[in-house]
């Protein structure tokens, strides 16, 4: 074990990437997300509530299209490259099997450590951080 120096921390690591059989002799590659992917990710499935001056009043999770918004931040070529567009969600999520998406979702989830208490705490941490500070800009996309 070694203490990372900043050049270290700074340099590009490699993700992990896995195959997923889709079935009937289709596949896809996973990987795992950057931090800025899972911030990004994260604030797609946050939205602000606002009264009616337009004021941010709370932070609720908006779950829809949960499944095809992880799968757009992680299928990649095998090198790694993501092949989505962050707005492909809607599109995969109406166009895609259930059953597809879930074998991608299964496979996103264990390789970033996404569990229902992450995404619990994702809002709490969220209000938690507006009660001590400054507010900053909308997170629905």
């Amino acid at each position: 074990m070694a203490l990372l120096n900043r050049e270290a921390l700074l340099k590009k690591q490699a993700l992990e990437i896995t195959k997923v059989d889709l079935g009937d002799g289709d596949f896809v590659f996973v990987r795992q997300m950057t931090g800025r992917e899972r911030d990004r990710f994260e604030a797609s499935i946050l939205q602000d509530v606002r009264d009616e001056a337009g004021k941010v009043v709370d932070v609720t999770q908006n779950l829809e299209d949960f499944r095809a918004k992880l799968a757009v931040y992680t299928l990649c070529d095998e090198n790694g490259e993501n092949i989505m567009e962050p707005g492909d969600y809607e599109t995969l999520s109406q166009n895609i099997k259930a059953s597809r998406l879930h074998k991608i979702v299964e496979v996103a989830q264990r390789l970033n450590r996404i569990t229902e208490q992450d995404q619990k705490d994702m809002v709490k941490n969220l209000k938690k951080g507006r009660e001590g500070g400054s507010s900053s800009g909308s997170h629905k996309h």
